[in-house]
């Protein structure tokens, strides 16, 4: 068999010999589908035990039966968020992400800066 062709038939691609370049691109647009899945399945996760835990906080009595507000409500999203993070990846996989925030943010900052 050609080299790659186990792969393709096992990605689901089509027998067509496809350039290099075409196979590195589905490859990238194959590899960020399978992270925002990741990401969104981590961001379910988190909402399911912020709303878990402010049904359980009413069950108990601590608090009443009321609506949070949105950035209380996001704010402990955000901490589930990263302690979701924490359960699959570890401390280093929060370091991580922290780090890819702070470069994003940096970029995002410096491009808004003026040209001197």
């Amino acid at each position: 068999e050609k080299k790659g062709q186990k792969r393709r038939r096992k990605m689901g691609l089509s027998k067509i010999t496809t350039s290099l370049e075409e196979d590195k691109l589905e490859l990238i647009r194959l590899n960020q589908l399978h992270k925002q899945r990741n990401m969104g399945q981590i961001q379910r996760a988190a909402k399911q035990s912020v709303k878990k835990k402010l049904r359980d906080d009413v069950a108990e009595g601590k608090r009443g039966a009321y609506y949070l507000k949105r950035s209380e409500q996001k704010r402990l999203e955000v901490e589930a968020k990263f302690e979701e993070i924490r359960k699959r990846g570890g401390s280093n996989a929060v370091g991580k992400a922290l780090a890819k925030k702070r470069k994003k943010n940096l970029s995002k900052h410096t491009s808004l800066m003026p040209m001197r």
